[in-house]
């Protein structure tokens, strides 16, 4: 059993020092090619340790480099120990590459002071930058209440192209870009200086550093909050409606009740992305119409919804109600105003004939509509603003409720961008069928409620 038991951990060790021959050889490996790019480029230590980046855990690029220059001085030096020409003569032609670590043997084997070339790269900035770079950052952002950052660099195309070709030349696959480490590096010391954290997917502001200059431009993104709507009087536009004289066609929107906030939050400017929109005259109920408000510039954006929500209520009372429901993303404004605009509406019409309707009319005219497939022209009223075109959609179900002999309120369900007033009214033939036409009679709509958007649309509709 003894003799079995050497045999065994002899085999053991015989395996563990192959391996660990094959590790040196990759080590020898590694020092080598940062060897041969030393002899061809002077590289900070920074420089030189980004080219293997992705070796070791914990390191920054700056300790790599400096282990690497150290283990290529040391090799010299075991060289001319030894009495190698060859390794002082290596010295004399790299230590100006190598520089600061390379100082003390080169002098006290050649004499004289070492003169150290600027790094191919930086140009030895990068010690300076990352530390400069984040302090002008801390100064810009000091007039500003912003609750994170992402840090983005602006790399000179002419550094990124000899970055490029030294990867290229070494075959360097373990080495990361200067873009990298300078994001790295300077969101360390930005989190370090302020108490900030990063936020790579919708950041308050983008800090761009300019590389290798180290100038600074703060770029202050949109602040976009999501929420819904609800327009409590008539004769009011969703965005402000400026005629051709430079006058306004209603003395209030919807957009201007998020006016208010430009200052409180000390943007450049407010704009409204809402899914669709009503008529001026036509007031949103109900569900409410969902929107996104985008604060251009926001320099002040760490309130509470809350807090914004009570003050645009404050503004618009008794006009427009808003809940806010929290930060939307970039990609919801397309959405909002694309698909979700074209989602069904639900509206309430208060329809006045020419003439008496009687109920069977009214119970006839449900039937007629559920399911009907209009045909609608660009109504006259916004032919002027609108692309002329024939549209199809959806009217999904109809009730009605008599008010008079000749009045009556019709509860809709229709497809999103179906034209109400010209449905009722038929807008002179231009939509077909309407109101007017099944009732073979002059009808309008006095006034129009949007009720809500509809989160799934009926199915089965049926085609006339």
């Amino acid at each position: 059993m003894g003799g079995a038991g050497k045999t065994v951990e002899k085999r053991e060790e015989t395996e563990i020092s192959g391996a660990l021959v094959e590790e040196l050889a990759s080590v020898e490996y590694i020092v080598e090619k940062a060897y041969r790019i030393l002899r061809e480029y002077p590289l900070c230590d920074y420089c030189l340790g980004r080219m293997f980046a992705l070796l070791g855990r914990g390191w920054g690029n700056a300790e790599r480099g400096e282990a690497l220059k150290r283990l290529i001085v040391m090799a010299l030096h075991a060289g001319i120990r030894e009495g190698s020409e060859a390794s002082r003569r290596v010295l004399s032609e790299t230590a100006a590459n190598i520089g600061s670590v390379a100082e003390g043997l080169y002098s006290e084997i050649h004499g004289g002071k070492l003169e150290r070339r600027s790094c191919y790269l930086c140009g030895s900035r990068l010690p300076r930058l990352f530390d400069e770079a984040a302090s002008r950052a801390v100064e810009m952002l000091a007039s500003m209440d912003v609750g994170n950052f992402l840090v983005a660099a602006r790399v000179d195309p002419k550094l990124r192209e000899r970055e490029d070709e030294i990867k290229r030349r070494f075959g360097l696959v373990y080495a990361e870009s200067i873009a990298s480490e300078v994001k790295r590096e300077v969101s360390k010391r930005l989190q370090r200086l302020t108490g900030l954290q990063p936020e790579f997917g919708t950041p308050d502001v983008v800090i761009e550093v300019g590389v290798p200059e180290g100038n600074v431009t703060i770029h202050v993104m949109p602040l976009l909050l999501r929420g819904r709507y609800w327009k409590i009087a008539r004769r009011v536009s969703q965005s402000a409606w400026i005629t051709r004289y430079g006058e306004r066609r209603y003395p209030f929107s919807v957009e201007d009740s998020f006016f208010v906030l430009a200052e409180v939050m000390d943007a450049d400017d407010v704009v409204l992305h809402a899914s669709g929109r009503e008529d001026a005259d036509a007031r949103m109920l109900g569900l409410g119409r969902p929107f996104i408000v985008e604060l251009k510039r926001a320099r002040r954006r760490c309130f509470a919804t809350s807090f914004i929500e009570s003050i645009v209520n404050r503004y618009a009372s008794g006009l427009v109600e808003v809940i806010l429901e929290g930060r939307a993303l970039r990609r919801e404004v397309s959405e909002i105003k694309g698909e979700h605009s074209k989602r069904s509406k639900i509206y309430k019409a208060l329809v006045v004939v020419s003439r008496e309707v009687t109920d069977e009319e009214l119970r006839g005219l449900e039937e007629f509509f559920a399911g009907a497939s209009i045909r609608q022209r660009t109504p006259r009223r916004v032919r002027h603003r609108r692309p002329d075109i024939v549209r199809e959609r959806i009217v999904f179900s109809v009730k009605t409720r008599r008010i008079a002999s000749n009045v009556f309120e019709a509860l809709i369900v229709a497809e999103g961008g179906l034209y109400i007033k010209e449905l009722v009214s038929g807008d002179g033939g231009d939509t077909s069928p309407s109101f007017a036409e099944y009732l073979d009679a002059e009808a309008y709509c006095a006034e129009l409620d949007v009720l809500g958007v509809v989160e799934s649309t009926p199915q089965h509709p049926k085609r006339i």
